[in-house]
C-alpha cells in the first residue's frame, strides 16, 4: 500500500469534495424554482484494508445524492391544496350571484312592492286608465325581473360548465406527464440512483391536480405513484395515464372517465378540490337559489290570478288570469313512488278555471294518489316521473292548455310529506296575459267605483303566502341573505386555507427547501476539503519524488 494508497485516497477525497461542491452549487442555482427540494451528498468510507497489522482506511466514496423530503408536510400540502382549490373555485361565480341577489335599491323585491302598491293606488281610483296601465306596465317589470333573474342564474351555471370544459385539456396533460414520470423513474431507480428532479417535479404536478381534482395517490416501491380521484377512479397506473372528457348532457357539462372501451361518468362527490367547489355551486347552491326563485314566482301568479278571476274587469269580463297561467304544476321530490303508507285518506281540493272539485282520496302511494285524480277527470291530468338523481315526481297538466288550475292537498299528508306544488323554470317564463285596461279587474262589478278586488290582489303584499310563513319579500330576503352568508363563508374559508397553505409552504421551505446561508457554508466547507484532498495529493506526490531521487 503506502504511498500509493494515499495516492488515492486524495484522489477519492479530491471527487467527493467535488462532487459536493457541485450539489450545492447546484442548490444554490434553484433557490427559486418552485418545488424543488434541497439535494445533499451521502458519503461514505471505502472498506479498510489491512497493512502492517493495522487496518487503514483507502478513502471515501459517493454512495449518492439524496434529495430532502419530509411525507408529513407534504401530505398537509396536499390536503390543504385540495381545500383551496374548492374555495377558490367558488369565489367568483358567488360574487356573480351577490350581485345577481342584490340587497341594494334596485332589485326583484323592490319591483314586488311596486306592483302591489300599483294596485293599491289603483284602489283610490278605480276606474282609472293610467292607474290600470300602471297596473299592467308593473307586472311586465315584475315579470322582467323575474325573468332576468332567472337569465342570470343560468348564465353563472353556464360559466361554471365553461370553466370546467377549459380545465379538462390541462388536466389531462398533467396526468399523462405524471405518468411519463412515473416510467423515467423506474427505469433510473431501478439501477440504484435517485431521480431526484423528476420526483420534484411529479410532486409539483400532483400538487396541481390535487388543487384542482382533489386526486389521492400512493407510492408503489418501484417509485412510481398511481392516482386515483376521491370516488376510488383510477387516473394513473404506473406509466399509463386515463383521461377525462367534458361531454354535454342536456343543458350541463358531464365528466366521464374513459376506461378501455367503457366510460363511467364522474359525479361530484367523485370529485375534491376546484371541480368539487364548481360542482357544488352547479349541482347544488343554484339548483337551491332557482327553485326557491320558480317558487316565488310560481305563488305571485297563482294567488294574484285567483283572485283577479274572481274580479270584474270595466267591460264586464271575469275569470280572466292577470299573469299567464302555469303550464304544470309540479310537486316536490319522493323517494318512492310505490310507498303504500306515503299518504293518508283525505280530501284533494282541484279548481279548474274556477270550477271547485273535492275529490276523496283513499290514502295510499305517490301512483295511487295519481290515479285517483285522473280517475276523478276534473279537468287535470297526473303523471309520475322520474328524475334524473332517482327520485319521483307528480305532475299536473290541465287538460286544456293555458286553464287556471288551484290545488291543495294538505289533507293528505303521511309518511310523504302532503304535496305542494311549484313549476320547474316559471320565473324563465313569467309574463302578463292582459294588453286591454279594461279587463284588469279592480273590483267584484264592473261599476266604475268598485274596488275591492284591487285592494283584495294589493294585500297579498303583506300575507304570509308562501310556505304559509313568509311574504314575496320576506322570502326573497332569505335568499339573498343565504347567497350573503355563503359568500362569507367562502371568504373566510378561502383565507384560512390561503393563509394554512402559504405557512405549509414556508414550513417545507424551511425544512427541505434551499437556504443561500446554509449551501454558502457548505460550499465554503466543500472549498476547504478540496483544498485539503489537492494538498494531501501535492504532499504524497513530493514524498513520492524523494523516495524515487532516494532509490537512483
Amino acid at each position: 500500500m503506502g504511498l500509493a494508497a494515499a495516492l488515492n485516497t486524495g484522489k477519492t477525497s479530491l471527487f467527493a469534495s467535488q462532487k459536493s461542491i457541485e450539489v450545492a452549487g447546484n442548490n444554490i442555482a434553484n433557490v427559486n424554482t418552485e418545488g424543488y427540494s434541497r439535494q445533499k451528498v451521502v458519503l461514505g468510507d471505502i472498506p479498510s484494508l489491512e497493512f502492517g497489522g493495522f487496518f487503514v482506511g483507502t478513502g471515501v466514496r459517493v454512495n449518492n445524492i439524496e434529495r430532502e423530503y419530509d411525507v408529513f408536510i407534504n401530505e398537509q400540502l396536499l390536503d390543504k391544496s385540495q381545500e383551496l382549490g374548492a374555495e377558490d373555485a367558488k369565489s367568483t361565480p358567488l360574487a356573480e350571484l351577490e350581485r345577481v341577489f342584490s340587497v341594494g335599491e334596485e332589485n326583484l323585491a323592490t319591483e314586488i312592492d311596486r306592483f302591489f302598491d300599483a294596485w293599491q293606488e289603483l284602489s283610490t281610483n278605480p276606474s282609472g286608465e293610467v292607474e290600470r296601465d300602471i297596473v299592467i306596465q308593473r307586472g311586465e317589470l315584475l315579470a322582467s325581473s323575474f325573468n332576468s333573474l332567472a337569465r342570470d342564474l343560468d348564465n353563472v351555471r353556464s360559466n361554471i360548465n365553461d370553466t370546467v370544459a377549459s380545465e379538462i385539456d390541462d388536466v389531462n396533460l398533467k396526468l399523462n406527464q405524471i405518468a411519463d414520470l412515473n416510467t423515467q423513474i423506474q427505469n433510473i431507480e431501478a439501477n440504484g440512483k435517485s431521480a431526484n428532479s423528476f420526483r420534484d417535479q411529479r410532486d409539483l404536478l400532483l400538487q396541481d391536480l390535487t388543487y384542482t381534482l382533489g386526486v389521492q395517490s400512493y407510492e408503489e416501491p418501484t417509485g412510481a405513484i398511481n392516482i386515483q380521484l376521491p370516488g376510488g377512479l383510477p387516473l394513473v397506473q404506473n406509466g399509463t395515464a386515463l383521461q377525462l372528457e367534458a361531454t354535454p348532457k342536456g343543458e350541463d357539462l358531464s365528466l366521464t372517465l374513459n376506461i378501455g372501451e367503457s366510460s363511467f361518468e364522474v359525479k361530484g362527490d367523485n370529485l375534491g378540490g376546484k371541480f368539487k367547489g364548481l360542482f357544488e355551486l352547479r349541482d347544488e347552491f343554484i339548483p337551491g337559489l332557482k327553485q326557491d326563485l320558480d317558487l316565488t314566482a310560481y305563488e305571485m301568479v297563482q294567488t294574484v290570478n285567483s283572485l283577479h278571476a274572481q274580479g270584474t274587469g270595466l267591460d264586464g269580463s271575469t275569470g280572466v288570469a292577470f299573469f299567464n297561467n302555469p303550464g304544470n304544476h309540479t310537486t316536490q321530490s319522493y323517494a318512492d313512488p310505490n310507498l303504500a303508507t306515503a299518504f293518508s285518506a283525505g280530501d284533494l281540493s282541484i279548481d279548474v278555471e274556477g270550477v271547485s272539485n273535492t275529490v276523496a282520496f283513499a290514502g295510499g302511494s305517490l301512483n295511487d294518489l295519481a290515479n285517483t285524480i285522473n280517475t276523478a277527470a276534473v279537468g287535470v291530468t297526473a303523471t309520475v316521473n322520474e328524475q334524473d338523481d332517482g327520485s319521483f315526481v307528480m305532475v299536473l297538466r290541465p287538460d286544456t292548455a293555458g286553464d287556471s288550475a288551484q290545488l291543495d292537498m294538505s289533507d293528505v299528508g303521511g309518511t310523504y310529506q302532503a304535496p305542494e306544488f311549484s313549476m320547474p323554470n316559471i320565473s324563465d317564463l313569467i309574463s302578463v296575459s292582459i294588453r286591454d285596461t279594461r279587463k284588469v279587474a279592480a273590483g267584484t262589478s264592473s261599476a266604475p267605483g268598485d274596488n275591492t278586488n284591487a285592494l283584495a290582489i294589493s294585500a297579498l303584499k303583506d300575507a304570509d303566502t308562501i310556505n304559509g310563513e313568509d311574504t314575496f319579500v320576506s322570502f326573497y330576503g332569505k335568499m339573498a341573505a343565504s347567497v350573503g352568508i355563503e359568500a362569507g363563508q367562502n371568504r373566510l374559508a378561502q383565507s384560512g386555507a390561503a393563509d394554512s397553505l402559504t405557512q405549509l409552504k414556508n414550513l417545507r421551505d424551511g425544512s427541505v427547501g434551499v437556504s443561500i446561508e446554509e449551501e454558502m457554508i457548505s460550499l465554503i466547507k466543500f472549498q476547504r476539503g478540496f483544498e485539503a484532498s489537492a494538498k494531501l495529493l501535492s504532499t504524497v506526490d513530493e514524498l513520492m519524488v524523494t523516495v524515487i531521487n532516494i532509490k537512483n
